[in-house]
């Protein structure tokens, strides 16, 4: 019955194509005419995006959104993808909208399709009439062996009994069954579906799905081809299918998935000899790539300003599936020039005179890694590496050090991996007098220099990270998280003791057509050990456990709350010139003795808050959360928009502390495109106007003509808006931009 109303399908399809060739022709029906818009009219059962991907007739497009301003004045080969009209195709396309709606179980269908003079070419517009949907009246599903529990069968049929008969689901459906059967072992299984007794008549009918599992499935040997300079053995261990093992889809899959992650290969195919045999014959045919391989990249960002990487791997590293990575990069390039200017960040965040000096200089990582798998068992690898840097966390602090890191990587599942690993480095700090002052209570400036000097830093490090999403770059749907913990202390060889847990955790879901929701929380909290000190040789009373810059915790930036600048966001203080709180012009100036003692009130009437400097601390305790509605707008162009809402609670000692910490949302929207390197992404963030109290330090100078911190007794009201002058001004220090490679989350 289902084969015979095909029949007639297509006949009324061959039907309709005729009669339209015999009908008038549209003036704007000239062969060859300039198709520069298709619509599709009454579709509200199906995609109209995907239907109208799939139709030879399209709409002339931009080549590129660089190009979009040429595009408007030009539809010219060299900016745009120019599409003619072809009569015949128009009239296949017909059929073709067709015959998407009966696979989608829309039988009856009606489609017309007409065009219009428009812009200087013409508008193809389809008509559709869906008409009522051929439904299920009843769904059977037999197993000659009960191999599948009730409830996998449920999950693998989403279709009911008086839903539309739609094929496309149905195909995915069995598809789901026969792989779930190849999972327990069954690779020999048959799944076949029955429409034969769906009428025409009543436009419905029963449905019936029979599964046919066969004995079980083991492999009996792997043979491997194509292989040139990588041996058997190691095809054979990446692969990790042993004689005697059941052949399931999960391990082939894994095998597949760890033999293109090694890199040694362009394409692995598997497959079996053909046999009625249970046990399978697996044949693994390779295609290597290069062995060796070079990579160099750049790229602007508004953070890291010119940024170029090279890197180069030896793949079979002195034989097996070793792997030799050389990598470089070098950042900050160019930043005395582009610092603070059009959509660029001000990273020394304001400073003035020498301070500005180290976070304009290049910031660099080098290192040498060697990754050995297969050590301890098939699902470790042991990975060791060698390096050195200088980073900057803007505004705030710099760090240079070297040293190694041994990490041992073992795979707990499909989707699942642990890492446990061991760094040492000798780590020296760059920051201001005022950072170490504020942030652990050291103001004196020869215990000050006995914590710049290099120091070791080696925490004890353990990872665990779960990926079910469907994508790297840009999922659609699913969950991924990371937990980090760092020990360090005498017993781990570290001068810097703390201990420190992350958790972060994201999901995504498609809710509507080609939307996609995404969501993402982050938590943080890190404990400085009392230990440091006594192993840096600080003996100042005052001072709170050291913790080093890098394991604070920071929020603000284009992959954080996007309403504010890179690291911005959290404790701060602010720094001002002791003359400008004892200038004779104000109305009640402060003078050097209340100066000196800490009474000066820094909220005088005439000192605006452009004259105070707002210092990040970072803090100890960390909550985020981020949630972003991403939407196609020029899908031709690969443009797409999105929504958001950052929010985060920064704490300063402790994580109760974020109950009692103030907290911030920021929205904001922005586009990204799609290019050869990746995603790129502007955002816009739009920050609150928020009224702080921040406290205020200041310096003194002594009799003996040294300089002293002093921390005033009353904090300042602090307007950031305010610091910018005007109202427009104002209005627009609330906006900040990024400009990033990759998602946000």
């Amino acid at each position: 019955m289902a084969r015979s109303s095909f029949r007639r399908f297509l006949g009324g399809g061959l039907f309709l194509m005729s009669a339209v060739s015999a009908g008038g022709q549209d003036p704007a029906d000239a062969a060859g005419a300039l198709v520069v818009d298709v619509r599709l009219a009454g579709a509200r059962a199906v995609d109209p995006d995907a239907l109208l991907d799939g139709l030879v007739t399209q709409a002339t497009t931009c080549r590129s959104v660089l190009y979009a301003p040429l595009c408007l004045v030009s539809r010219s080969p060299l900016f745009a993808r120019r599409y003619h009209l072809d009569r015949t195709e128009l009239r296949r396309d017909v059929l073709r909208i067709r015959l998407y709606y009966w696979r989608r179980g829309f039988r009856d269908v009606v489609v017309t399709s007409a065009t219009t003079p428009h812009r200087g070419g013409v508008r193809v517009t389809f008509t559709v009439d869906e008409q009522a949907p051929t439904r299920i009246e009843s769904l059977a599903v037999v197993q000659q062996d009960s191999v599948l529990p009730a409830a996998v069968v449920e999950r693998a049929i989403p279709l009911a009994a008086g839903d539309p008969l739609d094929m496309v689901v149905m195909d995915s459906s069995l598809i789901r069954l026969r792989a779930a059967l190849w999972e327990r072992g069954h690779a020999d299984a048959t799944v076949t579906l029955d429409t034969s007794r769906v009428s025409n008549a009543t436009n419905g009918g029963p449905v019936a799905v029979t599964l046919r599992p066969g004995a079980r499935t083991v492999v009996e040997r792997v043979d491997v081809e194509g292989n040139r300079q990588v041996s058997e053995r190691t095809v054979r261990r990446l692969l990790r299918l042993e004689p005697g093992d059941l052949y399931r889809r999960s391990a082939v899959e894994r095998g597949q998935r760890d033999a293109y992650l090694s890199g040694l290969f362009r394409e692995v195919q598997l497959g079996v000899l053909p046999t009625t045999d249970s046990a399978k014959t697996v044949v693994a045919r390779v295609e290597e790539a290069p062995l060796n391989r070079s990579e160099f990249t750049g790229g602007l960002t508004t953070l890291d300003f010119l940024q170029l990487d090279a890197q180069y791997t030896r793949y079979a590293f002195l034989g097996g599936a070793r792997r030799l990575t050389l990598q470089g990069t070098i950042s900050n390039l160019l930043a005395p020039t582009l610092n603070g200017t059009a959509f660029f960040y001000d990273v020394t965040n304001g400073a003035t005179g020498a301070e500005r000096e180290p976070f304009l200089r290049p910031t660099w990582s080098a290192s040498v890694d060697l990754a050995q798998p297969w050590a301890f068992g098939t699902r470790t690898t042991l990975g060791t590496s060698m390096f050195t840097h200088r980073r900057s966390v803007p505004g705030v602090v710099t760090d240079r050090g070297a040293g190694a890191t041994i990490a041992a990587s073992r795979e707990l599942g499909d989707q699942v991996d642990a890492t446990l690993g061991y760094t040492w480095e000798s780590s020296r700090i760059e920051a201001s007098d005022v950072y170490f002052c504020v942030s652990v209570g050291l103001c004196v400036p020869s215990a000050i220099e006995v914590v710049r000097r290099p120091n070791p830093l080696a925490p004890l490090s353990f990872v665990v990270q779960y990926d079910g999403t469907d994508a790297p770059l840009a999922p659609t749907r699913g969950v991924r998280g990371r937990l980090d913990l760092e020990h360090a202390s005498g017993i781990t060889s570290s001068d810097f003791a703390f201990n420190r847990a992350a958790l972060s955790a994201s999901a995504y879901r498609v809710v509507a057509r080609r939307m996609v929701l995404a969501g993402r929380v982050r938590l943080g909290a890190v404990k400085a050990l009392a230990s440091t000190n006594r192993r840096l040789g600080v003996t100042d009373p005052d001072a709170g456990p050291i913790l080093h810059p890098r394991k604070y915790f920071f929020s603000g930036g284009a992959r954080s709350v996007r309403g504010y600048g890179e690291n911005q966001l959290g404790p701060r203080i602010l720094t001002i010139d002791p003359a400008q709180l004892t200038d004779t012009t104000l109305s009640d100036p402060c003078t050097v003795a209340t100066l000196a003692n800490g009474a000066c009130d820094p909220n005088i009437e005439g000192v605006r808050a452009s004259k105070f400097l707002p210092r990040p601390l970072g803090g100890t305790s960390l909550a985020e959360a981020s949630i972003e509605l991403r939407v196609p707008l020029v899908r031709s162009l690969g443009v797409s928009g999105a929504v958001f809402a950052d929010a985060a609670i920064v704490g300063t000692r402790r994580f109760s502390d974020l109950l009692g910490a103030s907290a911030t949302v920021t929205p904001g929207f922005g586009v990204r495109v799609d290019t050869p390197a990746g995603p790129v992404r502007l955002d816009l963030g739009i920050r609150p106007q928020v009224v702080e109290r921040l406290p205020v330090i200041t310096q003194v100078t002594n009799a003996d003509g040294t300089f002293e911190l002093v921390t005033l007794r009353t904090p300042r009201r602090f307007d950031q808006a305010e610091a910018t002058g005007g109202f427009l001004s104002q209005l627009v220090s609330r906006l900040t931009l990024h400009l990033a490679i990759g998602p946000a989350f």
